[in-house]
């Protein structure tokens, strides 16, 4: 007899220490007040587990604590459970985690963060043509790479909630990640009437918006259609040529068409006009021969906000008696040249009809940057059937004074080759060269010349006869003779036209074009000498 004794349990299970894993619920399985769960899992220990702990930064959680009783399986060994509810603010998965006690010992796991990527919002809205075609705009809004799934998306229009219109897709995985889209149609009169709207994104406690801003129609202001023609530069030298229809004070969506005659030739929704942001415009490539030929070109504008269609017209129209341009260059003073950092040519072109012209300049046959000089608007001359410009290059005395040569390239309709090209250099600034430097056209100078001689031809005849006359003493016949010639140099100075010109230090003078001096002079020594014979002869 051993007294009352001592019973002893033997299994063939046996000691091991838990293993510990951290959960955390799903993004669909949040709770509405937003909480989050986590949860501690002990699997293959044995024998039973005494106690679970949960601590936050090494401090005890007593609260929001759910433990399931342990369950023992087929192996002999335990597994336990526990979950832990907490507000998603203070979801602090880096500090949370869970401590089992198992024989004496402690085992604790940390609990999982979840990953959570933050969408991207892209808002985009129909072309306007689509707009104007449907009387609706389309506002997408792309809500991009978001990781967990779930999301609210709201649309908002001019900062209220907007109840209707609208509709979300189902949130797709990309990459990944998820995406989805929601598409809001509105009326294109509201869209038109810089209203803004908003998508909202609500994803894991974030709240993100993307705005778009309508188009605004100004009332009041007049709706105007123009057609600018083509530059002349562009129509005297290139194949093609391009006519640009200007739309103001239109929104956007407007539909242009063009025509030649009754032919269309193009139809497509004006873009905005980078110089005027309430402007739009539309440009149509035509070829210079068309241009020149004289037909008309109609730009037609349609909007859903016009009664009826705007329109404007545009034709090449022919010159009734076309001029050549006279061009004549002006060069720097001597004295400026010595003195100044800078000197000046002057480029005059005048006697040119019709009015369209260009006038530029180049530097030993390159182009010189346009904000070297300056071109005077086109100006009618006093017979108001021609015209006349100039155009003042500045530029370095030292570039002068080295010989370099600058060129005042000149086109014009009436030039033959269209192109008229006057070069100079510091070798035609001399004493023996006049400060003008003119140059008329070939069939000037011969009409210069033969002028002259025609003159001179006719001035031998005068002095034979009135030598003629002294010796046979036709005295009266003689002072008519003299009175004629008079009257045919005064004619000669009477041909004189006035035209303005610039002078070195850019002030407006006036130079006297007469019918050529050696006319005039010629006539002048002719009569000092039939004056001179008269005295002699007759006083």
């Amino acid at each position: 007899y051993w007294g009352q004794g001592t019973m002893v349990t033997v299994t063939a299970v046996t000691t091991s220490s838990p293993t510990l894993y951290g959960l955390i619920s799903s993004c669909q399985q949040h709770n509405i007040d937003g909480s989050v769960i986590f949860g501690c899992l002990a699997m293959d220990y044995s024998p039973d587990v005494t106690k679970v702990t949960w601590k936050k930064g090494g401090k005890p959680i007593t609260t929001g604590l759910k433990t399931y009783p342990s369950v023992r399986n087929k192996k002999g060994t335990y597994t336990l459970s526990s979950q832990l509810t907490v507000a998603e603010s203070e979801a602090d998965c880096s500090k949370i985690y869970c401590e089992v006690q198992h024989i004496g010992s402690e085992e604790n796991t940390k609990m999982p963060c979840p990953i959570i990527v933050h969408p991207t919002l892209l808002l985009t809205v129909s072309s306007s043509e689509e707009i104007t075609n449907s009387k609706f705009a389309t506002i997408v809004c792309s809500i991009i790479d978001f990781q967990p799934k779930s999301i609210l998306m709201t649309w908002l229009k001019n900062g209220r909630p907007v109840d209707s219109g609208f509709f979300n897709s189902p949130v797709y995985e990309t990459n990944k990640n998820f995406s989805a889209t929601s598409r809001l149609r509105v009326p294109s009169s509201e869209w038109f009437n810089s209203a803004v709207y908003t998508c909202q994104v609500t994803h894991e406690g974030l709240i993100q918006s993307g705005n778009i801003t309508g188009f605004q129609v100004t009332e009041c202001r007049d709706y105007t259609v123009k057609i600018l023609p083509p530059p002349i530069e562009q129509v005297l030298l290139e194949a093609t040529v391009t006519l640009t229809c200007v739309v103001s004070n239109l929104p956007f969506g407007v539909n242009v068409t063009w025509t030649q005659e009754n032919k269309p030739l193009k139809s497509e929704i004006a873009d905005q006009a980078r110089e005027d942001p309430d402007s739009v415009i539309s440009k149509l490539d035509i070829s210079t021969e068309a241009w020149l030929s004289g037909v008309t070109f109609y730009c037609v504008v349609n909007h859903q906000y016009l009664p009826t269609p705007l329109r404007d017209s545009i034709h090449k129209e022919k010159p009734i008696n076309p001029l050549e341009p006279s061009v004549s260059v002006l060069l720097p003073p001597t004295e400026e040249v010595s003195t100044q950092k800078f000197v000046s040519l002057t480029c005059f072109v005048r006697h040119f009809s019709p009015r369209d012209i260009f006038v530029k300049w180049t530097n030993n046959d390159k182009p010189v940057n346009p904000s070297n000089y300056k071109n005077t608007e086109v100006t009618a001359e006093s017979d108001n059937a021609s015209f006349f410009m100039y155009s003042l290059l500045s530029i370095a005395a030292e570039e002068w004074a080295s010989g370099a040569s600058y060129s005042c390239v000149v086109g014009h309709e009436a030039i033959p080759l269209k192109i008229i090209n006057r070069t100079v250099d510091k070798s035609s600034d001399s004493i023996d060269h006049p400060r003008i430097e003119d140059y008329e056209d070939d069939n000037s100078n011969i009409w210069t010349t033969a002028s002259t001689f025609i003159t001179l031809f006719f001035l031998s005849i005068f002095y034979s006869a009135a030598i003629t006359l002294v010796k046979v003493g036709q005295v009266n016949k003689f002072w008519i003779l003299y009175n004629f010639l008079i009257c045919l140099l005064s004619l000669l100075k009477s041909k004189s036209t006035i035209y303005p010109v610039v002078d070195s230090n850019s002030a407006i003078t006036s130079v006297y074009e007469c019918v050529p001096d050696k006319i005039i002079d010629g006539v002048s020594v002719f009569l000092v000498s039939l004056r001179k014979l008269c005295m002699k002869y007759f006083v």
